[in-house]
């Protein structure tokens, strides 16, 4: 594993339970859940237009939808509500979103790319 120190203090997580960065020009959203941090692409798999920054119980909800996805593994745990009038054209799934591995050290965050 080859992990890249990122700009963020855990100190974050005292008062948020995620935050998103941006690495190597992707949205990723960092999350600590149950005592470990974990990482997973920001965008939301359903049509790739809203960013993933609200996590609650270990899922990560897309605010266009209400899409959402499991930060330990970027599994979909509930579908995107799409009105019956206005069907969804965007048929691409990119599930499960890729995760990351990311570790404490010294007070920041490191991340697996």
């Amino acid at each position: 594993m080859s992990y890249k120190k990122i700009t963020i203090s855990t100190k974050v997580f005292e008062k948020a339970d995620s935050i998103v960065t941006w690495i190597e020009n992707r949205p990723v959203l960092v999350a600590k859940y149950n005592g470990k941090y974990y990482g997973m692409d920001a965008v939301c798999a359903h049509m790739g237009c809203a960013i993933l920054d609200t996590v609650k119980n270990g899922h990560a909800i897309c605010p266009a939808h209400g899409a959402e996805y499991d930060v330990t593994s970027g599994e979909k745990v509930k579908d995107a509500f799409v009105k019956p009038e206005a069907p969804c054209e965007y048929d691409e799934s990119r599930i499960p979103l890729k995760t990351y591995s990311v570790r404490e050290k010294e007070g920041f965050l490191e991340i697996d790319l």
